[in-house]
């Protein structure tokens, strides 16, 4: 029915008790009656009956896929002591033993999700991240332990291989294709909020590309489907029964729901399953380059043409990038042919491609376009701190003299190095075989004093480091991991 017989209707319904439709016998009462009214009655009816129709089409949709994937939710409990810890101390303590359905002190319940028939489970690794046994409950009662884990901080994934019996025959769900997602979407997330069991929430996705500094290699969703405690490592699906998402976090100020949830987009998830269950690891490669978005002002500065792409802010020294050509300022437009339009998106592509083999990058510098070569290393252990450590917010550094990456130590970085408290720049990478790496300078290492000058600020470094000289030896204050505390002279013949 065309809008303007609707908004007829409407003014119909608003007006019926007006004098010249209800209580006069006129020319428009006869237009209106008989015939015309019966009309209009079947056309409301018809319309009430097509909303009912999508409504009950929508239903359905949302009970086929939820079915599909309740079975193979799972509940992931993460026990603080093992089995054996736990006889142990309920024989010397038996007011200790917990009742049926009690959890032990400490021990925590959040969600996983079935990938393979074989026992194989996918959850955050904050879920699970301080058990020292895991257990699994399906929703049909079954129950099964870990015989062995592994994660990948990096992404706040785990994966789970339950000793499950060759008898048994495990339900699981199958990943859909995240990129082909869009705001708008309707999504399904599926979980144990508060240990209530297979919960199913509903809503759409509200956001896509979004970024986390607790989670920096990875992008994303953003729903406003229910997501709350015990929701963590549980799938987000869309309508056909996929999962398009792992429920990771939620923005609050309750620490419960209030519309605002983040999955990990299944593609990335996906893709880190793959490597933990064929390698026991993530293998990332690795092309050194530090990026951050294209702004207005950049762009007006840079005098741009175009509005995509990522900037370069710096190549770390002797990484692929760097040895391939890329400097302070160029733009990167795409990577193998595939178009680079956030930090994101180029993380995601050079993280994924093969080693030792050569790969293209396109980028403008000084209003020409340029095309290099980059052959891709794997990533340096170090490297995947810089992911962790860097926010939006922390100031940067890079040592060229000394061949360090330096970040501003913040309180959140200190407290994870045990350091709280204390003032300096924090050791993200060291280049292999350069100066600080020779001189024993490791990766977390807080830089306090060069040359007796305390330097509690990326300013203060470079200040003391303009007037130290290298060649009568820089003698540097630093703190370890933990808090012990060295004097480390560095020399120009290093």
């Amino acid at each position: 029915m065309e809008y303007k017989t609707v908004l007829f209707i409407i003014i119909l319904c608003l007006f019926s008790n007006h004098p010249f439709i209800s209580g006069q016998e006129n020319e428009r009462d006869s237009v209106l009656s008989g015939r015309t009214q019966q009309v209009l009655s079947g056309e409301v009816q018809e319309l009430s009956d097509k909303i009912q129709q999508r409504a009950s089409e929508l239903s359905a949709a949302f009970r086929n896929a939820s079915e599909q994937v309740i079975p193979a939710t799972v509940k992931v409990i993460s026990h603080l002591q093992t089995t054996e810890d736990r006889e142990a101390m309920q024989i010397q303590i038996p007011a200790l033993r917990t009742l049926p359905g009690q959890r032990n002190p400490g021990d925590s319940a959040g969600t996983g999700i079935l990938i393979d028939p074989k026992g194989i489970v996918l959850t955050n690794n904050h879920v699970i991240a301080r058990a020292k046994e895991i257990e699994a409950e399906l929703p049909d009662g079954r129950k099964y332990y870990a015989k062995k884990y592994r994660h990948d901080p990096e992404t706040d994934l785990a994966v789970i291989w339950l000793d499950v019996p060759e008898t048994d025959d495990l339900p699981y769900a199958v990943f859909g294709n995240s990129d082909t997602m869009e705001i708008g979407d309707w999504v399904l997330a599926i979980g144990n909020p508060f240990e209530l069991d297979s919960t199913v929430s509903a809503g759409i996705i509200s956001a896509k590309g979004r970024l986390l500094k607790q989670v920096q290699r990875t992008e994303f969703l953003q729903t406003d489907a229910a997501i709350n405690p015990g929701n963590s490592g549980g799938p987000l699906i869309n309508l056909k029964g996929e999962i398009i998402g792992i429920n990771t976090a939620i923005l609050s100020r309750t620490g419960t729901n209030q519309g605002i949830g983040f999955a990990l987009p299944s593609n990335n998830a996906q893709w880190v399953a793959q490597q933990i269950i064929a390698k026991g690891k993530v293998e990332r490669a690795w092309l050194g380059v530090i990026t951050k978005p294209l702004t207005p002002w950049e762009i007006r500065r840079l005098a741009l043409k175009q509005r995509t792409g990522v900037l370069v802010e710096y190549p770390l020294q002797n990484s692929p990038a760097e040895k391939a050509g890329l400097k302070e300022d160029d733009v990167i437009l795409s990577f193998d042919g595939q178009p680079v339009n956030a930090v994101y998106q180029l993380q995601r592509l050079s993280e994924r491609a093969k080693l030792d083999k050569e790969h293209e990058i396109i980028f403008i510098r000084d209003g020409k376009r340029y095309k290099i070569i980059v052959d891709m290393k794997p990533m340096p252990p170090s490297a995947g701190l810089i992911g962790s450590m860097l926010g939006n917010s922390v100031q940067s550094y890079v040592d060229t003299a000394l061949n360090l990456l330096l970040i501003q130590a913040t309180e959140p970085i200190l407290v994870r190095l045990k350091l709280s408290g204390r003032q300096g720049l924090v050791v993200l990478t060291t280049i292999p075989d350069g100066r600080a790496e020779k001189a024993g300078i490791r990766v977390g290492t807080l830089i306090t004093k060069v040359d007796g000058k305390a330097v509690p600020t990326r300013n203060a470094y470079i200040a003391a480091r303009n007037e130290s000289d290298l060649s009568n030896g820089i003698t540097l204050d630093v703190v370890l991991p933990g808090g012990e505390e060295q004097k480390i002279v560095i020399r120009l013949g290093q």
